[in-house]
């Protein structure tokens, strides 16, 4: 599977060049631009970017050039209408925002809090490819609209609808005797679709807030079928268990009755000719294996792409014991035998962190001991912390704060050994000097201090900071400082049996890729000596500035900090004996579309000497019933799989406790490193007449100097429309 955005990886120079033409456009309104525009476009429709951008950009193009007549029939459709205007009003103020930070002409400012700016950056890109009139010519919409079988009169839940691309064509299919309820997160969504429904006087379409905790109907509603398109790779992915068990029941309870339907629609992994899509994907049978156990049955699949799939499900009673597992798997099967996630990409941070009433009342009363010099108050929160770390977040702040506590409690010479390492001594510095003002200012707005204490709420309420007064980019920045340094880390993790598992030797060369705050650089750093060197790669900047002024301030001579890429290591061929990746293969596994990923592993090849070794440390995915760690996880088996793919075998591995997994593996000797390809080859050109047509036509058009239109018509999606001969 794959989550998050590719940024630099899906931002090529064709595509960058037809966005500044755009901007040129908007500025001297000469047509050229548009017909430049437009030629780039169709050049790489068919060749990148499937499912992304360039289908709705290219529209806007062919809507700037057509006549004032062609234009009001462009916009008779009223999404079409509301989907241009959102974008075009105060003089385009929407889509100069989008193509500048898109595109990266405009960065985001340094040292600053852009959270207001990213937030409005992720809705236009979401409404732009969601209300993208031209989405039909790459999703096949309409058959698979007729595929979910809506009738008239029926009630549909549209979960997670974003800017209402799918609920208001299943207003239409339900009539006025129907009801389709609008589930979604977004506060700017939820914005856009109360005006739409109000301006077109829609009757039929109910907007409702959902959360994490479920789809957000009323108990009392029940729907024939719930819709959920391209959403069900983060319920998987990015949810708690407890979340996603809250989530799944409450689309349980609206359908209310067995044999009604739950229908996902999601994006596929391809491979070959085909373009990928261009965003997060997820394999079918992750999702078909885990709501078997939720009482969901597979009714029928379709798939009219290659990037995107139809599951219909219909409610059952869940099954009452779990499948046999088989006496003998295929290589490289995983047998799912549980409805917990094969990975979790969660992760630690201000965003989705809230804590429960118990860890807000620790927080609070360490806040107000620290303020108010009250040692007993102190006292309160460690044994607080104390008894909630092992239940609630393991791997987070709670034994970070535990440690700081005792430290304040301490007299001089108890607080002179416990920062006897120069190490510890530098983080105890960063949040004690000053009596303690950074942990006093990481504690009042982490744990959404000035929300005052609600003695009604119930103990799962979680709140979760805004980053209004103070940026959140820091505060997550310091609460990444204070976990992964954390001196008492080894609590949770057993870090000394681990280190010793590890087997690092004096006179050793060793990467530590995504170090952090460098916290297991150090541990080399002294574990490999004097003779040794330890390199010390991050790609966040930020997280490495912690690093890299330690070791000027102490004079360390044998660590190397590199800013590195997600695709590269960083590091000079053949250039260390051992690589190790703390918390950070997931992110790989997760995040890094195919030809990313490829082309880091064929990076650590390079840089392993002869018969070196990849130390892959992470945290385990846990079972139901045990507390899990508490940012993201994986099954060790797919880490395991996918390496031997990449010509790495397993040679040991380590687990002392269920929320963390040590892997060794050495080079396949006879694995052969393929030369990296250039991801904008070998993809389909076209296909069959159209492309043909539009490339008689482009010569023709330099032929003959004129500017003749080719390439598809911009669809206007209305019922009696259909463009499939347009040519």
């Amino acid at each position: 599977m794959h989550l998050g955005s590719l940024d630099s990886f899906d931002i090529t120079a064709g595509g960058k060049k037809a966005a500044g033409l755009m901007l040129k456009y908007l500025k001297k309104k000469d047509p050229d631009y548009l017909e430049q525009a437009i030629e780039i476009y169709e050049q790489l429709i068919p060749t990148e970017n499937f499912g992304g951008e360039y289908t709705a950009l290219e529209w806007i193009c062919r809507f700037w050039r057509s006549t004032e007549e062609a234009q009001e029939k462009m916009l008779s459709v009223p999404l079409v209408y509301s989907f241009w205007h959102e974008l075009s009003d105060n003089d385009c103020d929407n889509l100069k925002t989008y193509i500048n930070y898109k595109y990266h002409f405009i960065e985001y400012k340094k040292n600053e809090d852009n959270t207001a700016m990213k937030a409005r950056m992720r809705y236009l890109e979401d409404f732009i490819l969601f209300n993208n009139p031209d989405r039909e010519r790459w999703e096949d919409t309409r058959h698979n609209l007729e595929k979910v079988g809506l009738r008239e009169g029926m009630r549909v839940a549209d979960v997670g609808c974003g800017p209402g691309y799918f609920t208001f064509k299943f207003s239409d299919l339900v009539g006025e005797s129907g009801r389709v309820y609008a589930s979604e997160t977004n506060p700017h969504h939820l914005s856009f679709l109360r005006k739409y429904v109000k301006a077109n006087g829609i009757k039929n379409v109910e907007v409702v807030e959902s959360s994490f905790n479920g789809i957000g109907l009323p108990e009392e509603i029940r729907v024939d079928v719930v819709y959920m398109c391209s959403l069900y790779h983060n319920v998987y992915a990015a949810f708690t268990d407890a979340e996603r068990e809250e989530f799944v029941e409450s689309i349980r309870r609206a359908l209310g009755k067995n044999g009604n339907r739950l229908v996902i629609v999601d994006n596929d992994l391809v491979t070959g000719e085909d373009l990928p899509y261009h965003g997060p994907y997820i394999n079918k049978d992750l999702i078909v294996s885990q709501l078997w156990y939720y009482g969901f049955e597979l009714e029928n699949s379709f798939q009219f792409t290659p990037q995107r799939y139809v599951l219909v499900f219909k409610m059952t009673d869940p099954p009452a014991v779990k499948p046999p597992v088989p006496e003998s798997l295929p290589g490289n099967t995983l047998f799912i035998d549980s409805p917990v996630s094969v990975v979790r990409y969660r992760i630690i941070g201000t965003s989705n962190s809230g804590y429960t009433c118990r860890g807000k009342k620790c927080g609070r009363l360490m806040y107000e001991g620290l303020t108010e010099k009250n040692r007993q108050k102190l006292k309160e929160a460690y044994r607080g912390f104390k008894k909630l770390w092992p239940q609630e977040r393991i791997g987070d702040d709670y034994t970070a704060l535990m440690w700081l506590i005792r430290f304040r409690l301490s007299n001089r010479d108890m607080r002179a050994a416990m920062t006897e390492d120069i190490f510890t001594k530098d983080w105890a510095d960063f949040w004690c000097s000053g009596h303690f003002e950074n942990l006093k200012t990481y504690l009042y707005y982490k744990f959404d201090l000035e929300r005052p204490d609600d003695p009604d709420a119930s103990i799962d309420v979680n709140y979760e900071y805004t980053g209004t007064e103070f940026p959140m980019a820091r505060l997550n920045k310091w609460n990444e400082y204070l976990i992964f340094n954390n001196p008492d880390r080894g609590l949770w993790e057993h870090t000394e049996n681990m280190m010793r598992f590890c087997g690092v030797k004096p006179g050793e060369r060793i990467a530590d890729i995504g170090c952090g705050g460098g916290y297991f650089t150090w541990q080399f750093s002294k574990m490999v000596g004097e003779n040794g060197l330890v390199y010390a790669t991050e790609i966040n900047e930020g997280a490495l500035s912690y690093l890299k002024e330690f070791v000027k301030k102490n004079r360390i001579s044998n660590i190397r900090p590199i800013i590195t890429k997600m695709n590269d290591t960083g590091l000079k061929e053949g250039s260390v004996d051992t690589i190790y990746m703390c918390s950070a293969y997931h992110a790989v596994y997760i995040t890094d579309i195919e030809f990313v990923k490829d082309a880091f592993l064929a990076s650590i090849h390079k840089a392993l000497r002869k018969g070196g070794r990849l130390i892959i440390v992470d945290n385990a995915v846990t079972e139901p019933g045990v507390p899990p760690y508490y940012g993201p996880g994986i099954r060790p088996e797919l880490i395991i799989s996918q390496l031997s793919h990449y010509g790495f075998r397993l040679e040991d591995r380590w687990q002392e406790v269920p929320q963390r997994f040590a892997l060794i593996f050495r080079e396949d000797p006879d694995y052969v490193v393929p030369a990296p390809e250039d991801p904008a080859k070998n993809k389909k050109k076209g296909k069959g007449y159209q492309h043909e047509a539009e490339h008689i036509l482009r010569s023709l058009r330099k032929e003959l100097g004129r500017k003749l239109p080719f390439g598809r018509k911009a669809r206007h999606e209305g019922p009696e429309d259909d463009h499939r001969n347009d040519y």
